[in-house]
């Protein structure tokens, strides 16, 4: 036995020995002597993503090497590996890694390491989601290249990507521009969910999941937090006991910062600010084992200045300083409040969500991402408001997983009423007054171009059912459908300084019926390692364009389908310290709904892109290991390609608006009445087949690392993270110098200490690190001066917060 100890020993200390050798040599290969040419590098190539993970590889098996007589885990304990994840992606609750699709669960813990206050900050750290912001407040999420290309007629459309809510479908794209507060965890379903979620996951879908309360057990916790720009949030959660059977949970955030871009035309104002106050109270009522129901209501407030959207014509070269001539405002009030119901029965489950939400939003903003003495002219959006009721229900039955056949069916219902007010003034004439009157409908001013009050009524029913069998004990066998019945009433009233009439009023109406479904066979190769294969058809809903000044009108526009192909495996390794995920899809996407530019502007709508295909891979690592499993490395890896099917001519709203100050025909207004303007444009129609996919990054890559040190009276965790996101396209007609996003590169630290046998917790983090000036994205209006505008990322921020908790 002596002697085995000492050869062991000897041959770890070479197995490190050797290790380190080539770890110093990927190094070298990688550009990484110092994290500024590291930093560098990885801006200029992407070959430092295979020697990220090569370094990976390398590194995880000796750190285990070290702890191979601890024993084999469960989950969670020092030395028992890494934690088992739990998740409620199929409706009832599962290992992550018997789930058989491509699905990222992200913990509350890792969003407060990583400074993620909204979803868009999650971008980089999910394989293959994009989340970018469009016209400064619609938060557009797309997942391997589907999402949502009508952001700016929402109101007719759906999202690519749903998100729920602790059940609650949400069924809009402002409401995702919201602070994240009192979170659980996050899911991420990748691929179209064409069963169990129905519309709008024609890309996937989003499950946030909030903490909720818990019978018998007095509990809180409180935390404060400062950084730079004046930031401050202060948080607090508690729960209590109600006897028996009842217990309440009330939680209150507030966040604030002063604004990251100035606007040089006015004096100490300031874009990109937070001023947003959330509250939510939860009541469980569990009067027997079996039987469960909760009530919960939240709301969210925002009030600030608007978000930075930098004309890429601004002579000003500070990424975070703006000239324009008309303030933007934002303001946003939401409420949700629902019923959620689990009654457990002999032989199923019922489970129940009834819910309500209120949107009511407020904004204005500089159209032209300019000034009057900078361009000569002014497209001043004064006023775009949106108010929103829907009402959801959900009703689902479950089996209860004492045969070989675990099925779940339900029924979906939504009612929808949305009303939406827009006022833009454009011209050329200065002193010009962007006042909204009482009775601007029927007495619009000449330099109003646009005005629109719309009324939009949606309906959506689902019936869907989905079965698991178990062939043996190692293979499985899912099948679902879902058939979804969808209806949109529009009544919108068009006016402007150009109508001899105002307001001219026209309805609109739809309705289709649409099958979606999913097939799947899993196979386990052993107890940890599993094999998948799927194919699944996800669906959104067609809709009706409202009327307007248009030379060619499109009254409706068609469903859009995605039917994707995908091999995947998950996969824990070296007893549950290694755990490896691989995915790879291709998808045949019918009909892509996207904005057209109609020759008289304003007049642009929605139609459909016939065919498109997107293929692509993504890996996720996580590993655990050192003594007591003190290490902690997370790592993902996405590579995406597709393009447009065949030929699609459309007109591009950049070349247009040359054409429009250029040619003859257009001159003195003729873009709205000469007939010459109008061919001029559509013979500079383009051919946009075989272009890329908008927002879709050919690679995506993230890394974190992370060490438990044993200090006095305490842990310190130091945490760095490195985030890469590559370039992409805003488009989908690929023009270069307009549409092409950059790439960039983020470091994040963080810094925990928790004190042994204390309620006390305290993190110190930066975010961008190096300051990067990074794009989120670019937006060209497709409307009005078709100005192209790029919103940045969050500067580096330095913030320290205390926790209590009992």
């Amino acid at each position: 036995y002596t002697i085995y100890c000492a050869l062991r020993h000897k041959i770890v200390e070479i197995h490190i020995g050797i290790v380190r050798s080539i770890n110093n040599l990927t190094l070298t290969l990688c550009k990484g002597p110092t994290m500024s040419e590291f930093s560098r590098f990885f801006k200029r190539t992407t070959f430092i993503t295979p020697c990220v993970f090569m370094s990976l590889a390398w590194t995880v098996a000796p750190a285990h090497a070290q702890t191979a007589d601890a024993p084999a885990a469960s989950g969670g304990a020092p030395g028992q590996g890494l934690e088992e994840i739990v998740v409620t992606a199929e409706r009832r609750t599962t290992n992550i890694q018997k789930t058989a699709l491509a699905l990222t669960a992200i913990s509350a813990d890792a969003l407060v390491k990583s400074n993620v206050t909204q979803l868009v900050d999650i971008n980089g750290r999910v394989p293959s989601l994009e989340i970018t912001k469009s016209s400064g407040y619609e938060t557009v999420v797309t997942i391997r290249g589907v999402g949502l290309e009508t952001p700016e007629n929402a109101l007719t459309t759906s999202p690519g990507i749903s998100l729920f809510i602790d059940g609650v479908y949400v069924a809009n794209t402002i409401s995702l521009d919201q602070t994240l507060f009192d979170i659980d965890h996050i899911e991420i379903l990748r691929g179209p969910q064409g069963a169990l979620y129905g519309q709008s996951s024609t890309g996937g879908a989003i499950s946030i999941v909030t903490k909720q309360p818990k019978l018998g057990e007095l509990s809180g916790t409180a935390d404060v937090t400062f950084g730079d720009y004046a930031l401050h949030r202060e948080r607090a959660e508690i729960n209590v006991p109600l006897g028996d059977s009842f217990a309440l949970r009330a939680s209150v955030q507030e966040y604030a910062h002063d604004g990251f871009t100035k606007d040089n035309f006015f004096k100490n104002y300031y874009l990109d600010d937070a001023g947003d106050t959330s509250g939510k109270i939860a009541l469980l009522w569990k009067p027997t084992d079996d039987f469960s129901a909760t009530l919960t209501t939240q709301f969210y407030s925002s009030d600030f200045n608007g978000s930075a959207q930098k004309d890429l014509r601004d002579p000003n070269p500070d990424p975070y300083v703006v000239t324009q001539d008309y303030p933007a405002r934002f303001a946003l009030n939401t409420n949700i409040t629902h019923l959620n119901l689990e009654w457990d029965l002999p032989w199923f489950t019922v489970k129940s969500v009834s819910a309500y939400q209120y949107l009511d939003h407020h904004q204005q903003e500089d159209g032209s991402r300019s000034a009057f003495s900078l361009i000569g002219a002014y497209d001043n959006v004064a006023a775009w408001n949106t108010k929103l009721q829907n009402y959801n229900e959900e009703f689902d039955i479950l089996s209860n997983g004492d045969t070989n056949f675990d099925w779940v069916t339900g029924v979906f219902v939504l009612s929808q009423k949305t009303r939406q007010f827009v006022a833009e003034f454009g011209g050329s004439n200065a002193n010009a007054s962007f006042l909204v009157t009482p009775d601007i409908e029927t007495h619009a001013p000449s330099n109003l171009t646009f005005g629109q009050n719309l009324l939009v009524n949606h309906a959506s029913y689902a019936w869907f059912a989905q079965g698991t069998y178990h062939i043996t004990d190692a293979l499985r066998l899912t099948a679902g459908v879902r058939v979804n019945y969808d209806s949109y009433s529009a009544l919108a009233a068009n006016f402007s300084g150009r109508n001899a009439v105002n307001p001219v009023q026209s309805t609109s109406n739809y309705t289709d019926t649409v099958p979606t479904w999913r097939g799947e066979l899993d196979y386990d190769l052993t107890p940890d390692n599993m094999l998948y294969g799927s194919v699944s058809r996800g669906y959104k809903p067609g809709g009706v364009n409202t009327p307007g000044f248009s030379f060619f009108h499109v009254p409706t526009f068609s469903p859009e389908t995605n039917t994707a192909f995908e091999v995947g495996s998950k996969n824990q390794f070296l007893d549950k310290h290694l755990r490896a995920n691989f995915a790879a899809f291709y998808y045949v996407y019918k009909n892509m709904q996207f904005i057209y530019t109609d020759p008289i502007p304003f007049g642009g709508a929605i139609t459909n892109i016939p065919s498109t295909h997107i293929w692509g891979g993504e890996a996720e690592l996580s590993y655990t290991g050192g003594p007591q499993d003190r290490l902690h490395v997370d790592s993902t890896l996405s590579l995406e390609d597709g393009e447009v099917q065949g030929s699609y001519k459309s007109i591009n709203s950049t070349i247009q608006a040359n054409i429009i100050a250029t040619a003859p025909g257009c001159q003195f207004g003729g873009q709205f009445y000469n007939p010459a303007c109008w061919n001029a444009e559509l013979a500079a129609a383009r051919d946009i087949g075989g272009n890329q996919p908008a927002k879709m990054p050919s690679v995506l890559a993230s890394l974190a690392l992370s060490y438990d040190f044993p200090v006095y009276a305490g842990t310190l965790t130091p945490r760095v993270e490195y985030v890469y996101r590559g370039s992409f396209w805003q488009r989908i007609f690929n023009q270069p110098g307009i549409d092409k996003v950059p790439g960039y590169s983020l470091v994040n630290l963080n810094f925990e200490y928790v004190p042994d046998d204390s309620p006390v917790k305290v993190q110190f983090s930066v975010s961008n690190l190096f300051d990067e000036a990074g794009v989120n994205s670019r937006y060209t209006d497709p409307y009005g001066t078709f100005t192209t505008s790029q919103q940045f990322i969050p500067p580096r921020q330095v913030m320290g917060t205390v926790s209590y908790s009992f």
